[in-house]
């Protein structure tokens, strides 16, 4: 606390916190013909406060309530006194093949692909609340292609000889077959939240949960072709979209295949951007 704080007004409690995390790049434990990169981090982080006085009977201390009360119930009693968070991590980012070979790329290659996946799970109860649990997934697919652009010119040799100036124009045409960049991200956010506030008192009652989540689906589109050496044509969209979900937790089958379905056909459209120029 400050100094301007009474002893009654600061923190009185035992404070533990502890983190670990790891960075790994799993590509390295495999042969290094398959060109694999596939870097990896996890976390976990915990918080636990312990009241020097009991958060119920505010003139007790904790550990004589422990001490007074009988063995099978000093464990809840415990856990409803302190205050506990806990944070998991996991995150999986820019998956990808690296190219090992020499020729110029294709549209089909695997290494235009990359990957990536994170989960964070938060798990949080103190006196007020007997539970509080959050978890998020967020997953993304992406594809890019970007050859080297290769620019024809039909008529330049038939022409080449020829000394006026009127066949300039088809001598000078050009034009490029293929497109210079193709790029398409796929991005899912899934968050699923539920709390139960904990129930006070001598008459205690089940509290129903409230839930809080969401589910969007995201796709981008980008286009360019540069179609002559002057002319260059380029489209980009972005789709938004909602996976609608039943009420509740998906705890049954029926609930699980309407989600499933959902996802499948590309959810509900709420937004569509698009732009060409």
């Amino acid at each position: 606390g400050t100094l301007e704080q009474r002893v009654s007004d600061r923190y009185r409690d035992n404070f533990l916190q502890f983190d670990a995390t790891a960075t790994l790049e799993l590509g390295k434990l495999l042969p290094k013909k398959v060109a694999l990169s596939i870097p990896v981090t996890a976390s976990y982080s915990q918080t636990v406060s312990t009241p020097e006085y009991d958060p119920y009977d505010g003139d007790v201390k904790l550990k004589d309530k422990l001490k007074a009360a009988p063995k099978d119930r000093r464990d809840s009693i415990k856990n409803d006194a302190i205050d506990f968070t806990a944070t998991k991590t996991l995150n999986f980012t820019n998956v990808r093949k690296n190219r090992t070979s020499t020729k110029k790329p294709k549209i089909y290659d695997i290494s235009n692909l990359d990957v990536s996946y994170s989960y964070i799970n938060t798990l949080r109860h103190n006196p007020l609340i007997e539970r509080d649990e959050v978890t998020r997934h967020r997953g993304g697919l992406g594809y890019s292609f970007a050859p080297q652009p290769k620019s024809l010119e039909p008529f330049k040799k038939l022409f080449r000889k020829t000394k006026t100036k009127w066949f300039d124009l088809l001598k000078d045409f050009n034009f490029n077959p293929i497109p210079s960049q193709l790029s398409f991200r796929a991005d899912v956010q899934r968050q699923f939240g539920a709390i139960r506030p904990r129930s006070v008192g001598a008459s205690k009652y089940s509290i129903p949960e409230t839930y809080d989540k969401y589910f969007t689906f995201q796709r981008d589109y980008v286009m360019r072709w540069d179609l002559t050496k002057s002319i260059n044509f380029d489209f980009t969209a972005t789709n938004n979209s909602r996976i609608d979900e039943p009420a509740g937790r998906l705890d049954t089958k029926a609930k699980k295949d309407t989600v499933r379905t959902n996802f499948l056909t590309g959810g509900r459209n709420t937004i569509y951007n698009q732009s060409a120029n």
